[in-house]
């Protein structure tokens, strides 16, 4: 098949180029005897001859002038796609694909990525923000950021952190605030329609205590960024994962409700495929995650 050509034209068009065989082996770093052993299977494969060969020079037929014009760019291409990917080895450029939620990219991600962006001005990021759980092999994607208990899924996994849902309202609330969680079930409360709350719902204080209640859900929503929006615009209490939140409450658009108590822990996970010839810039940002919001790993 043509493939097992391709190296003999590149040789041939190191001889055509160099006007002798020993010249072209000293430019390859292939014996003589080599080099003319290639064009030979070449000459043997087309079924026509490529050079004159006399005691003093060597010259190109014909043939050898029309597959000339072809081959030269061979060694040349090959040599600069090389030295192309060696330079995205040595420096940090290229294309990252990133998939996670909408609250924890506009909370946690978002302000990664801009310290990496003024570190790194020639990466660039391909963002999949959304609730659906994509194929990390099947959509190319380089790093997912994922809550929760993950299946075994052949992929790496390194764990970030651990956020704890917890119960948060908007502003407007703070003069009327619960002081007991049996007081919850006075209020009214927004839920992740996919099924994100549940009913009844055990609350855990920090000290062990635990307390089952009833929520009266009064609205639904199918994202998380549409659900903290409910609770920011005072429709209900509501569960959010607390490093998501801080964010949130720290610009003043939740408040934390009975900050003691906690629905359950869920773990942060980053996924990815494989550490074996990971490009440096994707490196780089794992190592850049993980000292953000790992710092003790």
């Amino acid at each position: 098949m043509l493939l097992n050509y391709l190296k003999p034209m590149a040789i041939f068009a190191t001889v055509v180029e160099t006007g002798s065989f020993t010249l072209a082996g000293k430019r390859l770093g292939m014996p003589r005897g080599k080099v003319s052993e290639q064009i030979s299977r070449l000459e043997s494969y087309l079924g026509v001859k490529l050079f004159q060969r006399s005691t003093r020079k060597v010259s190109t037929t014909e043939e050898g002038e029309a597959l000339y014009q072809h081959a030269c760019d061979l060694l040349r291409c090959g040599v600069e796609g090389v030295d192309e990917v060696k330079n995205f080895a040595e420096e940090v450029k290229g294309r990252i694909r990133i998939t996670t939620t909408n609250d924890f990219y506009q909370c946690l991600l978002l302000p990664i990525l801009k310290r990496f962006h003024q570190t790194y001005p020639k990466v660039q990021f391909d963002l999949q923000i959304t609730e659906e759980a994509l194929a990390i092999i099947d959509d190319s994607i380089d790093l997912a950021i994922r809550s929760g208990d993950l299946p075994d899924s052949g992929l790496i996994s390194l764990p970030l952190t651990t956020t704890r849902l917890k119960l948060y309202a908007s502003p407007e609330l703070k003069h009327s605030l619960p002081e007991y969680p049996a007081q919850l079930e006075q209020y009214d409360w927004v839920a992740i329609s996919n099924g994100g709350q549940i009913s009844p719902l055990t609350l855990t204080h920090q000290e062990g205590k635990q307390v089952t209640l009833q929520p009266r859900y009064q609205h639904l929503a199918n994202t998380v960024s549409s659900y903290s929006l409910l609770i920011e615009q005072n429709f209900g209490i509501g569960l959010m994962t607390e490093h998501t939140a801080n964010v949130l409450v720290e610009q003043g658009k939740l408040i934390p409700v009975l900050p003691g108590w906690f629905y359950q822990a869920m773990p942060i996970s980053l996924l990815y495929p494989a550490r074996l010839h990971m490009a440096k810039r994707t490196r780089l940002l794992i190592e850049e995650i993980q000292s953000a919001l790992n710092p003790s790993a």
